[in-house]
């Protein structure tokens, strides 16, 4: 009976809890930054749910059990859209040495089980193009008197010899 005691309590929790989750946690930060910097960051998870909206540079605290699209956004540029996936954390291999299956299904049920990739993400904002025709544009921008960037794209028009 003391054997049985002495078990539930020191020995017993090694194997309920994951590896994953004890060394990783449920969450991740994701940092998004662009050049130039102050565009619109929106990140939702795959279906569709909203769980950011700001202003790079961003750092961003996401469940690790979803995958998620960033937009990043800024007049007079194309938007661009990057895809965060899910990875096996190699944590995971803990629950292989002490006991298996019981910490498996802790690390899933918490998320625990993935890596979200990538976990920076830069973008370079490109001038924005209509309809993929060659017009080049000049982006004027300033701040106005609210310390936000404002940008107005004004197309380059050749002249004639």
């Amino acid at each position: 009976m003391r054997r049985f005691l002495i078990v539930s309590i020191f020995i017993l929790p090694v194997f309920i809890v994951g590896c994953a989750t004890i060394i990783s946690g449920s969450k991740q930060q994701v940092s998004v930054n662009s050049t130039p910097e102050n565009a619109e960051v929106s990140v939702k998870t795959l279906g569709g749910i909203s769980v950011f909206n700001g202003r790079t540079p961003a750092s961003v605290t996401l469940a690790r059990k979803n995958e998620y699209l960033v937009t990043v956004k800024l007049s007079g540029y194309s938007d661009q859209t990057i895809q965060i996936s899910k990875s096996v954390n190699t944590w995971v291999i803990g629950n292989l040495l002490c006991g298996g299956i019981p910490g498996l299904v802790v690390d899933g049920v918490t998320g625990a089980l993935w890596n979200l990739e990538p976990e920076a993400i830069h973008v370079a904002l490109v001038i924005a193009m209509l309809d993929g025709k060659s017009v080049y544009y000049a982006v004027l921008g300033m701040h106005d008197d609210n310390g936000q960037l404002r940008t107005l794209a004004v197309p380059m028009v050749p002249l004639l010899n």
